[in-house]
C-alpha cells in the first residue's frame, strides 16, 4: 500500500509518558499556586480566552502571567496561570517554575 505523504511519520507517539519518567527521576520540588474561586471560573475564562486567541491562547495567557507577576499582581498572575494551566499544561508549569523560583 502506498504512503499519501512519504514524509509524515508513521508512528503517533505520547510524549506525555516520557515527561512523566523524567519528572519522577528528577524529584524536582512541586509547586502549588492555590486555586482561584473554583474551577468553573477558569475553565470558563479559558474557554472564552482561547475563543478570542485560538491556538496562541496559552502564550498569551503566559504572557499575561509574567506581566502581572512584574506589576506586582499576586492574584492576577495566579488567575493567568490558572487559565495557561487549562490550555497547556507543560507550559504553565514552565512559566510559574520560572517566576517562583525568580523571587527567591
Amino acid at each position: 500500500m502506498r504512503s499519501l505523504c512519504r514524509s509524515a511519520p508513521l508512528g503517533a507517539v505520547n510524549d506525555n509518558y516520557r515527561m512523566l519518567t523524567v519528572r519522577r527521576i528528577k524529584q524536582r520540588p512541586t509547586l502549588a499556586i492555590a486555586p482561584v474561586e473554583g474551577d468553573g471560573e477558569i475553565l470558563t475564562a479559558a474557554l472564552r480566552h482561547f475563543g478570542r486567541y485560538g491556538l496562541a491562547a496559552a502564550a498569551k495567557a503566559r504572557t499575561e502571567a509574567i506581566v502581572a507577576h512584574a506589576a506586582g499582581d499576586v492574584e492576577g498572575r495566579d488567575r493567568w496561570i490558572a487559565i495557561c494551566r487549562q490550555l497547556d499544561r507543560r507550559m504553565a508549569s514552565s512559566c510559574e517554575l520560572t517566576l517562583l523560583t525568580e523571587d527567591d
